[in-house]
């Protein structure tokens, strides 16, 4: 009796352990625990993000690394159904959240604006003739960056400026100017007008 009750004043700080005198078994609130990741080296707190942000974060990684389920389990060295759990929204432990940031801001930088040229790129070997993608395994995210340089997306563009004619023909017009030309009469030249009134009175007149 007395090794179950160390275990109620100990466990509750953790996993809200219940104990029942009636079934003299300790209870486990399992809602609680699953909140929780348990790995080789105990148990480590959960993700801080929200699911919809880590569901987003691994949908844009796939979508532009363009690497299937498989190979991007072996960036994370889990299974491919740990994969499907955290893109239906179960939690991801802090270590992972940090590296699925680190990846995605690392193919963010690589990316050439297609999902096929950034997987190509993952795929090709490098000097050594590995994969550039077995050091994004390794966790070597800046020698990744390094050898491939930043993507078309990556680069701000240089803004050039405007010559002196270029800025002085599209500055806008000077408002006293449109007053003056809205209020500048219109000149009819009246000679001319009866002319042409009169020639037409003659054709009609012509062809009656």
């Amino acid at each position: 009796m007395g090794h179950l009750n160390n275990h109620q004043f100990i466990a509750p700080r953790i996993f809200m352990v219940r104990y029942s005198t009636n079934t003299s078994r300790v209870t486990v609130d399992l809602d609680l625990l699953a909140a929780f990741t348990t790995t080789t080296s105990g148990i480590t707190l959960p993700s801080t993000s929200s699911t919809e942000v880590t569901q987003k974060a691994l949908n844009d990684l796939r979508k532009l690394s363009g690497l299937t389920w498989d190979q991007l389990a072996k960036l994370f060295n889990v299974s491919r159904r740990s994969l499907h759990f955290w893109a239906s929204g179960q939690p991801l432990s802090r270590f992972n959240e940090e590296n699925l940031n680190r990846i995605l801001g690392t193919i963010q930088y690589i990316d050439r604006g297609s999902a096929s040229l950034n997987r190509s790129l993952l795929l090709k070997p490098g000097s050594d003739g590995r994969p550039l993608l077995d050091l994004l395994i390794a966790g070597k995210h800046e020698e990744v960056k390094q050898n491939l340089g930043p993507g078309s997306t990556s680069k701000t563009p240089q803004l050039v400026p405007l010559s002196e004619s270029a800025r002085m023909s599209r500055m806008p017009q000077n408002p006293s100017d449109l007053v003056d030309a809205l209020q500048e009469p219109v000149h009819l030249e009246r000679g001319r007008s009866r002319s042409a009134r009169a020639a037409r009175s003659q054709r009609n007149s012509s062809g009656q």
